[in-house]
């Protein structure tokens, strides 16, 4: 386990969800929202370092991705659903007719009634990217190493390039968005890391800084929801940052947090299920005639805590019940089937 990841997984998580919640009371915290762009980065970055120097074809990559990403995420799309059908004020009118639960669970990028690129569950349209970046690198696969990052650089890069013959398809923003450079980053970082290579002592922590920094920026200089602005200005330094946490846990100076590690083992559970909470506490407040907007701000904070809390008990919850047990008994299913396909790929001896 590389430590430094799962705390930035469990920092990505938690910006997502701070920032979401500050929705409640009027606060918009844009710096946060890069823990998106950061996770994309360690989604590249954890591809590349888990299929390095081994032998694993597209299908069995594929259905190790599948049996991690759908499950929980097809659970929390139809709870949302439902939600929003029963009680559309709290969900912010977010009901979604049948195609568009078809598409979203499909990962079919759709142009919602907002005009979004995003599935029936909002924050679910990141998945769209991870599936379609799953996809492409499930096919390097079929190449030998030393030739896969020429190919994703390529491929990559030359989908990038389409943006700009059609960029109003729904489909043609995922597969050609700017974006997909941030997994490429992430690639970039793991073949430089498995080579064994770190910073010096020192450039690291100014690395950390600098990425925080940067991130900060947008406090006053505001990234457009996509495109290669975001890319530059939250892509560029989440890379910094990843690279100056490994050096710094390669150079012997991070210690390990069972706290962290733990929620960053939960990202994708606390990930998915925040914005139903989120939307089940903005039910109550409603149903109370409070207006969180306008209280104090001494029992705003204290709303925003306990909001933050509940956030991150539900998905600890969700994980240690639901994710954690389900991704097990799968990737034992998997292994028992491939070791049984392998054995009967193996010629009989005479």
């Amino acid at each position: 386990m590389i430590y430094s990841v799962q705390y930035l997984r469990a920092f990505a998580a938690t910006a997502v969800a701070v920032y979401h919640i500050g929705f409640i009371f009027g606060w918009e915290w844009r710096p946060l929202a890069a823990g998106v762009d950061l996770f994309f980065l360690v989604s590249g970055f954890i591809m590349w370092s888990v299929t390095a120097g081994k032998s694993m074809g597209p299908a069995e990559f594929l259905a190790h991705r599948i049996i991690k990403i759908v499950p929980l995420y097809s659970l929390f799309t139809i709870i949302f659903v439902v939600g929003a059908t029963l009680s559309p004020g709290p969900f912010d009118e977010a009901s979604s007719t049948v195609s568009e639960v078809a598409k979203s669970l499909l990962f079919i990028p759709y142009s919602a009634r907002n005009g979004a690129v995003e599935p029936a569950l909002a924050v679910g349209w990141t998945l769209n990217f991870e599936m379609f970046f799953y996809l492409v690198f499930a096919f390097g696969l079929l190449l030998k190493e030393r030739h896969r990052l020429t190919y994703l650089t390529v491929t990559l890069g030359s989908l990038m390039l389409a943006r700009f013959l059609s960029s109003e398809v729904a489909a043609v923003k995922v597969i050609a968005s700017p974006l997909l450079s941030e997994f490429l980053a992430g690639i970039f970082i793991a073949v430089w890391y498995v080579s064994g290579k770190a910073l010096p002592k020192t450039m690291d922590t100014l690395f950390i800084a600098l990425g925080v920094a940067g991130i900060a920026l947008s406090f006053w200089v505001e990234p457009p929801e996509g495109g290669f602005r975001r890319a530059v200005m939250w892509g560029l330094p989440a890379a910094l940052l990843l690279i100056g946490a490994l050096s710094y846990e390669r150079n012997g100076r991070l210690r390990k947090v069972e706290f962290l590690c733990h929620i960053g083992n939960a990202s994708y559970a606390i990930y998915l299920s925040h914005l139903i909470t989120i939307a089940f506490c903005k039910y109550i407040f409603e149903k109370t005639g409070f207006e969180a907007g306008n209280a104090p701000l001494g029992q705003q904070l204290s709303l925003f805590a306990a909001v933050f809390v509940a956030c991150m008990a539900v998905g600890m919850a969700c994980y240690h019940a639901l994710d954690k047990p389900s991704h097990q008994w799968m990737k034992q299913w998997l292994r028992r089937y491939w070791a049984q396909q392998t054995a009967n790929a193996m010629p009989l001896r005479s």
